[in-house]
């Protein structure tokens, strides 16, 4: 089994990254085309792990990458973890 990816977004003057778990052919996508992404400012829809989308507007993105899924702290998007909240 291969190591679960998760897609990190350093936002300005937010101390903590976002973190989104995705499948693993979601995280080949966007290594190609975070780069660009990053730079031209672009919002684009990211699935999840879980089926769920999330659309990202990477004009508000100062850094992005892959890394592997931490084992403790909140991942937007793992399978198996249930809404809270309004619904």
């Amino acid at each position: 089994m291969s190591d679960k990816k998760t897609l990190v977004l350093h936002l300005s003057g937010v101390p903590s990254p976002l973190l989104f778990a995705v499948s693993d052919d979601t995280a080949t996508e966007l290594t190609g085309s975070l780069v660009e992404l990053v730079r031209s400012g672009s919002t684009s829809a990211v699935r999840c792990a879980d089926g769920s989308d999330v659309v990202v507007d990477f004009g508000k993105v100062v850094t992005a990458h892959i890394g592997a899924l931490p084992t403790v702290g909140e991942v937007h998007g793992a399978p198996g973890r249930r809404m809270r909240g309004l619904s």
